[in-house]
């Protein structure tokens, strides 16, 4: 009987010591931490950092513990869900795979790998010790710290795919198990800050949120550690993996009975989605922009009306709050309104599909972003984002900053606008794969390169609530910024205006390359694609810096000594800049051609 439960699971293993892409994923990452390790050799010469053994060894944890919260949102959550959309759950119960076995088998080999990965780290940062700051009772405790948290995001992920009928909704539950006592830690600490019980409270959330493990990483962390290599941390989320493996075990049954018939939330969500087209959204905008303005210009006359301070008084961030607020709980209810008030349209279930060349925009407008719902459900939480921005930095802190606020609203913006850029084309791309429909759109009167720009548009139509968040904090922060820049007109501002320009074209180009990352390993690999695209372009760039930074420091060292004086200064800083944009591109160029050969070669296999 065991034999047969762990059939699947042995299967799996087997399968992954085969495959050469996951020897090469260990080997590089070995690779890079050597690099890692050099560059902090150089640095403890140098005498740059008083112990670059702790700024080595601290970096390094922090960004392990990044990476696993993405496998945690992303590589565990598709382990049931895969099995799902693809339609072979029901093949392996017929095979009398029982749901242990394939619990077993679809996570096991998942979480052997992350559990290798990290292993294969522990031998080569022990070398950190030699170069002081770290102790190896730290070390210890760290990787002790790191597995037990694998163990518990591969339980979260686990449960949430065998709730979840999609991988997307999985990846939701996954994030609001993440974010949700995280809110309300913040909420107790910056709201009932004053309260005797609200330290209680805050460890009690503490132990249901996954950030405890920051606070453990932080105390191991320290100087003169001394404690246990295992602490509570570990045992609480080896405990809570095993329950959460045993209640996904429980409920799977329940969960998988009919799992290729629509649900009734389908039903649901399908019927929401035919009441609610882009035309309603549109209009229920264009009533929502005056409002938003009678918000702006009334809310501090409302504000001192009712409190009785003065209207002068009023602090900024709450008419910004205010604002967003508004947006977000107006723009969903005006909606609805339309939507009531005006007839559906006949035709399709979700509007009738664009004509010629724009029809895949269309698709993957509607079947991969969610169509008008789910720009909606974007427009309200960019919103709220914003606000709780303004609201932390107002309450928390007590010192809000326009610009500061602008460079929050940038900064979330774009990278919240490039994830969700990047799932798209990689949903959309898996979506053609899996569906076996890339031969299909082979057939049509298009190239393929006009059939990668049209799912390029689709997501970038898609983008406008994160884009106009990103636009409206880039203006409020890069146009002062230059401004002052150029009014200096001396030789410093020119080389500081010319590098502004360099930076944003090296981070154009760094997004180009994670957005074709993504879409050629979501032609690849079945799940992770853009994890591991985000890992690949994570260690690139520190590469690149780490490279930039040593022929700078070279450049004005030799400078220093042949007393080439200031030019050679500007040149040792602006030729690394140059260098990083020519092998960006390169890079950029060879991906696109690289995608397009792998489209043609799925499509002949189809």
């Amino acid at each position: 009987m065991l034999r047969g439960t762990l059939a699947l699971m042995t299967r799996g293993l087997r399968f992954d010591c085969r495959r050469w892409q996951m020897h090469a994923l260990r080997f590089l990452l070995v690779g890079f931490f050597l690099l890692f390790l050099f560059i902090a050799w150089v640095s403890s010469l140098t005498a740059l950092g008083s112990a670059p053994g702790l700024d080595f060894f601290w970096s390094i944890t922090f960004t392990n513990y990044a990476f696993v919260t993405l496998a945690g949102m992303s590589f565990f959550t598709s382990t049931i869900t895969e099995e799902k959309e693809e339609q072979t759950l029901g093949l392996l119960k017929m095979a009398g795979v029982n749901p242990l076995g394939i619990l077993l088998g679809k996570l096991g080999p998942r979480l052997v790998n992350a559990l290798l990965l990290l292993a294969i780290q522990f031998p080569f940062v022990q070398l950190a010790v030699t170069l002081g700051g770290v102790l190896h009772r730290q070390v210890q405790a760290v990787y002790i710290t790191l597995a037990g948290y694998i163990v518990l995001m591969a339980g979260v992920g686990l449960i949430a795919s065998v709730i979840a009928h999609e991988t997307r909704r999985a990846a939701l539950l996954v994030s609001l198990a993440i974010l949700v006592p995280l809110a309300a830690q913040v909420f107790v600490y910056g709201i009932f800050s004053s309260v005797t019980f609200s330290t209680g409270v805050y460890e009690t959330i503490d132990w249901f949120s996954i950030w405890s493990v920051v606070e453990r990483l932080r105390t191991v962390m320290s100087l003169g550690f001394d404690g246990s290599p295992i602490g509570r941390q570990f045992y609480t989320h080896m405990a809570a993996g095993a329950a959460l493996f045993a209640v996904s075990w429980l409920v799977f049954e329940r969960c998988t009975r009919q799992p290729h018939s629509p649900t009734r939330s389908r039903e649901v969500s399908h019927n929401v989605r035919r009441r609610i087209r882009f035309r309603s959204l549109g209009t229920a905008m264009l009533i929502t922009a005056p409002v938003l303005l009678a918000v702006l210009l009334a809310y501090s006359h409302v504000r001192s009306a009712v409190t009785g301070i003065a209207f002068q008084r009023v602090p900024t961030y709450e008419v910004v709050v205010a604002v967003c607020v508004t947006l977000a709980v107006g723009l969903p209810i005006i909606t609805l309104i339309v939507v009531a008030v005006r007839p559906t349209a006949e035709g399709g279930d979700i509007g009738e599909c664009w004509p010629n060349a724009r029809s895949i925009v269309w698709k993957d407008l509607n079947f991969v972003s969610g169509g008008a719902v789910g720009m909606l459900a974007r427009f309200s939480l960019y919103s709220l984002i914003t606000g709780l921005i303004a609201f932390v930095m107002g309450v928390l802190s007590g010192d809000w900053d326009p610009t500061a606020q602008a460079a929050w609203m940038f900064g979330v913006g774009l990278v919240g606008g490039t994830l969700e850029l990047a799932s798209h084309l990689g949903r959309s791309l898996r979506s053609e794969v899996q569906s076996q429909t890339l031969s299909t759109l082979t057939l049509l009167p298009r190239s393929i390169r006009s059939l990668l720009w049209a799912k390029v548009a689709g997501g970038l139509a898609s983008l406008i609530p994160a884009g106009t968040m990103t636009l409206i904090g880039g203006a409020f922060t890069f146009v002062p910024l230059m401004t002052d820049i150029a009014t200096d007109g001396n030789t410093d501002s020119l080389v500081g205006v010319l590098l502004v320009l360099m930076t944003v074209v090296v981070v154009v180009l760094e997004i180009l390359v994670f957005l074709e990352l993504t879409a050629f390993f979501a032609l690849t690999i079945r799940w992770g694609y853009v994890v591991l695209a985000l890992i690949c372009t994570y260690f690139m760039n520190t590469t690149g810096w780490i490279v930039g930074a040593l022929l700078s420091l070279g450049g004005l060292i030799g400078g220093s000594s042949t007393g080439g004086g200031r030019i050679i200064g500007i040149l040792a800083v602006v030729l690394p800049w140059i260098l990083a944009i020519g092998i960006t591109l390169a890079v950029v160029v060879a991906l696109y051609y690289a995608i397009q050969s792998r489209i043609r070669r799925l499509a002949g296999q189809s």
